[in-house]
């Protein structure tokens, strides 16, 4: 149901110099809790780095932010100068987030010769995936000598016809030889080849081909095989309604993890069981291949970190990499090495004091604005909902945040970042973690898997009698904002650019008694949304009501 009464502002102008961003504080978070965890990259003791911002490129199935218009890039120097800080505090292992990371060819090298000028022992970790058509054997060899442990790089499709409706235009032939180049020259990489399955008016040949792709190669360490999922107001939702396919198919295709069997877009389920249980069957199982590159993956990773790998595979039948080798019928004694990477060789000792070394802490006034950064992409321990995801790694955005507005108001803000299941785990919990710190604002960040669970939160706060103001980002509301702000409990939504706008934000309420700013001053705020007045009684949530979910 559209809302009348929302207003979405002027879009935030990018910030274009991403050197004058300052490097982020990595005491705002808690570090030796997090590194116990599983991160995105599939490891632990690691830390991430965010390189450039925006896509010079336009497919469709991945427009979700719908603000970032440009490509920009930080310099390669203060990327090396980030990485070399990170260094000097003990950080071995570092992901770079970016899936365009490589587009900029010279830059790419540039980066790695200067880890290699200055013999920083590293690891490195792409786990987003670099654009693999646009490598090269000089490029891939520099990457390789100055430290990459795991390179990922996304396929989609090897259907030429595809690449151009998804517009991603991938040279699956270039994709292709560099695959096998590192495979062939460089099988400890552990290299992980993402593909999609269901694409509106894919062809079951097509989707052969997809499948035909993986079994020509020898070997990918980790091939992903995952059902394409189409979220709101995206070009991937408008394609599929054009093609017929109904509003609720695709709900139920978002909802999903991406390893089930949604209801598929173009073909039974009989059709998308069967390709996947080939796909796992004949590539992800095959002995030759396993008893080629597992005693790689035993090498560059612990026990637990490939528990995790395995289990993302067969996440009711696996949970450890034992587990695993009986479902593949291979004895640890045909292996040529005997045991994992051992954990306490990656531990990093006294790791909250290397951060606090680098990142002194500031004094704050006694009646510093009190800001609240909650991260809502984890759910509770006690939930069994089906997308459960048990990585946890720090919130880099909301890091992101907090140092930026740390950086233009000093003593004058008092942050906060807390994630759900880590810093509390559960909806009572929570409260009381929110009376006892007595935040002015609560900022929450949420990606489109954890809608309706971000709903619920901010609804139990409500009914708690919780009155601040809540701000939403993310990929959500950033794609989806009309829907966001059919519930009342939140206020604003935030669109793009969340330093500078949220700054101008948390500016307009230091100057009014840390109260929200007039609808009149809202207006002049760039990259962001809001609902005018009350939302009519018959289009109202129910907030008394007491079931656990909200439909959107």
């Amino acid at each position: 149901m559209k809302i009348d009464n929302i207003t979405k502002t002027a879009p935030r102008k990018q910030i274009s110099n991403l050197d004058t961003i300052p490097f982020y504080d990595r005491s705002l978070v808690d570090y030796e809790k997090y590194q116990q965890y599983i991160s995105h990259a599939g490891v632990k003791y690691s830390m991430s780095v965010h390189a450039t911002r925006g896509c010079p490129y336009r497919c469709f199935y991945c427009d979700v932010y719908k603000t970032t218009l440009h490509h920009f890039r930080r310099s390669v120097e203060n990327i090396f100068e980030e990485v070399k800080l990170l260094a000097s505090m003990g950080i071995k292992r570092i992901e770079f987030i970016d899936d365009i990371f490589n587009v900029k060819a010279k830059d790419f090298k540039a980066f790695f010769r200067l880890v290699l000028k200055h013999k920083l022992k590293l690891n490195f970790y792409f786990p987003t995936a670099l654009k693999g058509d646009l490598l090269d054997k000089e490029g891939i060899d520099l990457m390789v000598e100055a430290g990459a442990t795991g390179v990922n790089i996304s396929l989609e499709s090897a259907s030429p016809r595809l690449q151009t409706v998804m517009r991603k235009y991938l040279n699956i032939d270039k994709f292709y030889e560099n695959a096998r180049y590192i495979t062939e020259k460089y099988p400890h990489v552990i290299l992980g080849v993402n593909a999609m399955h269901g694409f509106p008016t894919e062809t079951e040949k097509e989707a052969m081909l997809t499948l035909d792709f993986f079994k020509s190669l020898k070997w990918i360490h980790f091939p992903y095989f995952v059902t394409v999922r189409a979220f709101p107001n995206t070009e991937l939702e408008k394609f599929a309604l054009e093609q017929g396919i109904s509003k609720e198919v695709i709900r139920k295709s978002a909802d999903l993890s991406y390893e089930d069997v949604a209801p598929s877009m173009n073909f039974t389920q009989e059709f998308t069981r069967g390709i996947k249980a080939v796909f796992l069957k004949d590539y992800v199982l095959n002995k030759e291949r396993l008893l080629s590159v597992l005693p790689h993956q035993m090498k560059s990773f612990c026990a637990d970190e490939l528990n995790q790998k395995y289990n993302d595979y067969f996440p009711r039948r696996i949970k450890t990499i034992d587990d695993f080798l009986k479902l593949a019928r291979i004895d640890k004694s045909e292996l040529k090495v005997e045991k994992c990477l051992e954990e306490k060789e990656i531990i990093i000792q006294n790791m909250n004091k290397r951060i606090k070394e680098k990142f002194p802490t500031k004094k704050k006034n006694s009646d510093a604005m009190k800001v609240l950064f909650m991260n809502m992409a984890a759910y509770f321990s006690e939930d069994t909902d089906s997308q459960e995801r048990v990585l946890l790694e720090p919130p880099l955005g909301l890091i992101a945040l907090q140092t930026y507005l740390n950086n233009q108001f000093n003593e004058k803000i008092d942050g906060k970042i807390v994630k759900s299941r880590l810093d509390f785990d559960g909806y009572q919990n929570m409260v009381d973690m929110i009376n006892d710190y007595k935040p002015d604002v609560i900022c929450i960040s949420v990606m489109s898997f954890y809608k309706n669970f971000v709903h619920r939160a901010v609804k139990f706060i409500r009914e708690q009698g919780i009155e601040i103001p809540i701000f939403i980002g993310g990929p959500y509301p950033t794609g989806d904002y009309e829907n966001v702000l059919k519930d009342e409990n939140i206020d604003i939504c935030i669109l793009g650019e969340g330093e500078v706008t949220l700054t101008e934000l948390v500016g307009s309420m230091l100057n009014n008694g840390y109260n929200l700013p007039s609808q009149d001053e809202l207006k002049q705020i760039p990259g962001i949304a809001f609902r005018e007045k009350q939302i009519p009684e018959s289009t109202q949530f129910d907030k008394k009501n007491n079931t656990d979910q909200i439909n959107l």
